[in-house]
């Protein structure tokens, strides 16, 4: 019997044919994942790219209950949602309309995601159609780009940290700079105006002398002494001030700090007053220190002075010695080992521009007619001049610390220490002693001097004079000259000339402020003596005694 012929397809069944290979084309390559699921959340379609994504085959997930895709911990929850919007009028949510969810592999490994779902109803049935995508490299990129712009801001951040540090470090430096330079030019000033102040004294305390030679009159005499004391104060003066510029030669001994406060105590405690509680902190095998004990002694009674005054209700001091070197230093100290000095007081603290100036020469917060200014100037100077270090720490209500870092002493032995004269000594044969001086005056005074110790007194204005009076063959003893005179040689360039064409000469260098002298060692010069100006009658007596007397050779 002949096959009956097949009716051609009408055009809603070729239409729905199309629609149909169309969506199994979409379900075929669509890489995210596509399931269909009935009402009692069971799986009717799993396309490829839910295969790729779960690792199930279509057989293994068609008629299986959805739970099975979702981490055992979520599925409550999921659950609660899916409800809601099936009784909800919404049709559809779309990606990124839910928060993220997580599904579940056949390995049973867990993995983030994100989730479209739609709802229809069919035939009086409700399906539910899902579009899973695996969010698990863009959570990774996120991941790794968090870590990235965290690590990058801390970066930042720390570099910035660094950049401050350094900017704080480059403005310390700076204004450290700028303090330096402001009292290396202190420095000079007052180095010049002491150097023509001695000078003057030099020639004020001469004429006295021999004023008071001639002088019986008690009452004039009376003002003679008031006329020394002045001088000698203005002596005590310039002293301080070269201290402070660092022009003047100190004679460091080794020093245990320790023995040195202990020994002012006594002192400290009558200086301050009863109000004020004298306290010391004082390290056990402190190392010893080379500097100037008469100078130490000084800074300790300067800063103990300051601190009183700035406890006028009473208060603590405070006295402390240690040990410090390496990262405890507060400034480069190139490695070497430091004692700390530091006066500490409960007092009423400095402001800030007090605290800026506090080094500064002639700057005194005290009444006119209470101080010079000078106190702790000639401390820092005298820091400095030792190879160390002055620091001050203060602040308004919080008292005021200064501290001294003078270096560890390497070389035990102690410095001999020249003992005072008792006497004038007199010229013993009438030796002839040659004064070199630039100034005019000074060199009046001096020859007037000499000769009233009993030496006959020749004089030259300048080092070349000096040089044609001792090649002219004319008999001298000694030499007495300045160290800083004009006509281009110094008194150094005359000793040294002395010691190379007459050694048998003996020489006297005098000074009222020389920037040599801190940078000549005595011993280079044959040990010769200074004789600083403004000098007694009685020192430049043992400074020419002792030369002629091979005591100073």
């Amino acid at each position: 019997m002949p096959k009956k012929a097949q009716a051609p397809a009408t055009l809603d069944q070729r239409s729905l044919q199309l629609a149909e290979s169309q969506i199994s084309t979409i379900l075929a390559i669509a890489a995210d994942a596509i399931i269909s699921l009935n009402e009692q959340m069971r799986i009717m379609v799993f396309n490829e790219g839910a295969v790729a994504m779960f690792g199930y085959t279509k057989e293994e997930m068609i008629g299986q209950p959805l739970d099975l895709l979702i981490p055992e911990r979520f599925r409550p929850l999921h659950n609660t949602h899916v409800a809601k919007f099936s009784d909800s009028p919404v049709a559809a949510r779309r990606m990124g309309e839910r928060q993220e969810i997580f599904a579940l592999r056949k390995d049973g490994t867990e993995f983030p995601a994100e989730a479209s779902i739609a709802k229809q109803d069919i035939g009086g049935r409700r399906i539910f159609m899902v579009v899973l995508r695996d969010v698990t490299e863009r959570k990774r990129a996120q991941a790794e780009l968090a870590k990235a712009n965290s690590e990058l801001e801390e970066r930042v951040a720390e570099r910035t940290r660094e950049l401050e540090a350094e900017i704080r470090r480059r403005e310390e430096a700076h204004a450290a700079l700028i303090q330096a330079q402001r009292m290396e030019a202190f420095g000079q000033l007052t180095g010049g105006v002491a150097h023509d102040f001695n000078n003057l004294l030099t020639i004020l305390t001469g004429n006295l002398e021999l004023l008071g030679e001639e002088t019986r009159d008690p009452a004039h005499r009376k003002l003679l002494k008031r006329a020394v004391d002045a001088a000698d104060m203005g002596a005590a003066l310039t002293k301080r001030l070269l201290t402070f510029a660092r022009r003047r030669s100190l004679s460091p001994q080794v020093l245990d700090l320790n023995d040195l406060v202990l020994g002012l105590m006594e002192i400290l405690r009558r200086s301050i007053g009863e109000p004020i509680t004298l306290t010391t902190m004082l390290a056990g095998k402190l190392w010893p220190t080379k500097a100037d004990p008469s100078e130490v002694e000084n800074a300790i009674l300067n800063l103990a002075i300051n601190a009183r005054d700035a406890m006028p209700n009473g208060g603590e001091l405070i006295v402390e010695t240690r040990n410090l070197e390496g990262e405890e230093l507060p400034f480069d100290g190139k490695g070497r080992q430091f004692v700390l000095l530091s006066v500490t007081d409960t007092g009423e603290g400095m402001s800030h521009e007090v605290f800026e100036r506090a080094f500064e020469p002639f700057f005194s917060t005290k009444e006119p007619g209470r101080g010079t200014g000078l106190g702790l100037s000639t401390v820092y100077g005298f820091a400095v001049q030792s190879d160390g270090h002055a620091a001050i720490e203060s602040a308004p209500g919080k008292g005021t610390t200064v501290r001294l870092y003078l270096p560890r002493a390497e070389d035990q032995s102690q410095a001999p220490v020249a003992s005072p004269a008792e006497s004038v000594r007199l010229s013993e044969n009438s030796e002839v002693v040659l004064v070199v001086e630039d100034n005019a005056d000074v060199r009046e005074i001096t020859l007037q001097r000499v000769e009233g110790l009993g030496y006959i007194a020749l004089e030259a204005e300048s080092g070349p004079a000096a040089i044609r009076a001792l090649e002219s063959g004319e008999h001298i003893d000694v030499v007495l000259s300045d160290i800083v005179m004009a006509g281009g040689m110094s008194g150094y360039d005359v000793a040294g000339w002395i010691s190379e064409h007459a050694p048998q000469v003996k020489v006297v260098l005098t000074t009222g402020y020389a920037a040599e002298e801190a940078q000549h060692d005595p011993l280079e010069i044959g040990g010769r003596p200074i004789l600083r100006k403004p000098y007694k009658r009685s020192e430049l007596a043992v400074a020419l005694y002792d030369a002629l007397h091979g005591k100073a050779a």
